[in-house]
């Protein structure tokens, strides 16, 4: 936080507010005024559903464990040809590459904003500058704990709670990296929890009926019939016998034995009636569109076909982790480059080529058919297939064997469409010699016939 913005924290009297007054994603808050729903839904019970814990491991991991580089872009004055070079030496590289801040990794810092973004619907950082305007480190912040807003002029700030619950500082824009996940109005964006609440409670739901089925219900599920009226006493006794017997998992199946004229009715629905199973499965799809997630990427194959497995997972990269990988790209280049890093051609980006490479036999025929086209060179392929380049493979070929036949004219002097004549000549002369050769061959004496 710089100077005028510690001058600005003091002067603003919304900023010494000791409490948020309006903290939606509170998950006390949100359990006291659930809003009628029967499953109070908030982000921490959010990941207690497989499906929605699958879903965020899968983009935050895929995204954390891509190499993300600091590029610089080159042009050759004399062909216009552009390339690229890798720049390990800008601070920005460290950063992003191996620790944002003390105590946590790359990894590990970037699964857990993207996380923060893939869950809570925004994931935030604050932009800590060393005296020389360099970027020192880039201490996380629980989306809980900040509120963006735009002043009187326009202005994008944002409300920090340091601990959640003191007094508010006052952030510019520039002093907060952000990964939005869908803003509609260009200040809040939309948490896809809170989007989609009711399909995740249906899911909490269904949970803890399955847990409460196991844990209180008594097999067979009824009611104990009898023509003769029982005491207050003999039906409790009745009720704690039956239940010892017959409640919990471990009782489950045991023949029942019925006397004094007792008779068992049965009531509810079973397991299969509530069909079970097929919610489950609807849950775990419904959840996974939210996310735009194959569900066989999250553990459901019931509709996954296994011949074109390979097909699925390019696609899994292109419609779903692309989408992220240029959110936050264009994120880090706006807000951790300089406008002078920028000009000089310097960007982030993230290296996807793992992530789209096909089985050994794809990846042969593609590189092979560049390579005879002249569209690649052999360094090039080796590089793609992280191996080291050797001497002389810079080179670009293309394959000779099909060329024009006008070339082959203009190579060896003769006419277009003529015939070679030395080669008409010598084949007129093998023709030649072999006729002359039947000709002067001997006819053979007709076979005297012997008289008997």
């Amino acid at each position: 936080m710089g100077f005028l913005s510690s001058l600005t924290a003091r002067s603003a009297p919304e900023q010494r507010s000791t409490v948020n007054p309006k903290h939606p994603r509170d998950p006390v808050l949100a359990q006291m005024f659930g809003g009628g729903d029967a499953v109070s839904v908030t982000p921490d019970s959010a990941m207690r559903v497989t499906a929605v814990y699958a879903c965020i491991s899968l983009i935050a991991e895929t995204l954390a464990a891509l190499p993300l580089h600091v590029y610089r872009k080159k042009t050759d004055p004399q062909t216009g040809r552009e390339s690229r070079e890798k720049v390990a030496d800008h601070p920005l590289y460290r950063l992003l590459h191996e620790m944002p801040v003390a105590g946590m990794t790359s990894f590990e810092w970037r699964e857990m904003i993207l996380s923060h973004t893939a869950l809570r619907g925004d994931g935030f950082a604050r932009i800590i500058t060393d005296r020389g305007g360099q970027i020192a480190e880039l201490p996380p912040i629980l989306p809980d704990h900040i509120q963006p807003f735009r002043d009187r002029r326009g202005r994008l700030l944002y409300r920090w709670w340091e601990d959640g619950r003191g007094p508010t500082r006052i952030l510019f824009d520039e002093e907060v990296l952000r990964i939005p996940h869908k803003m509609m109005d260009g200040v809040t964006s939309l948490s896809p929890i809170a989007t989609h609440r009711q399909t995740i409670g249906n899911a909490l739901a269904a949970g803890q009926f399955l847990r409460s089925f196991y844990a209180n219900s008594a097999q067979p599920k009824g009611a104990l019939m009898s023509d003769q009226p029982l005491t207050d006493e003999a039906a409790k006794a009745l009720r704690k016998s039956w239940e010892e017997r017959h409640q919990g998992p471990e009782n489950a199946g045991r023949v029942a034995i019925f006397d004094g004229g007792l008779k068992w009715e049965s009531i509810g629905m079973t397991m299969d009636d509530a069909q079970y199973i097929e919610l489950q499965k609807f849950s775990i799809g419904d959840i996974a569109r939210i996310y735009l997630v194959p569900p066989h990427k999250i553990g459901e194959m019931g509709a996954a076909t296994f011949g074109n497995i390979e097909h699925q997972a390019i696609e899994f990269v292109v419609d779903t982790i692309l989408r992220w990988v240029r959110r936050v790209e264009s994120r880090y280049n706006a807000y951790l480059l300089t406008p002078s890093d920028r000009a000089a051609g310097l960007y982030a980006a993230f290296d996807m080529k793992g992530l789209l490479r096909g089985d050994a036999t794809a990846r042969g025929n593609f590189y092979r058919a560049l390579f005879y086209i002249g569209a690649i060179s052999p360094n090039e392929i080796r590089r793609a297939e992280d191996m080291n380049p050797y001497a002389g493979g810079e080179g670009y070929y293309v394959q000779g064997a099909t060329v024009p036949i006008a070339a082959i004219d203009a190579a060896t002097g003769a006419a277009p469409g003529s015939v070679d004549a030395a080669l008409q000549a010598k084949v007129e002369q093998i023709v030649n010699d072999a006729l002359a050769g039947a000709q002067t061959t001997p006819e053979t004496p007709p076979s005297k016939k012997v008289q008997p």
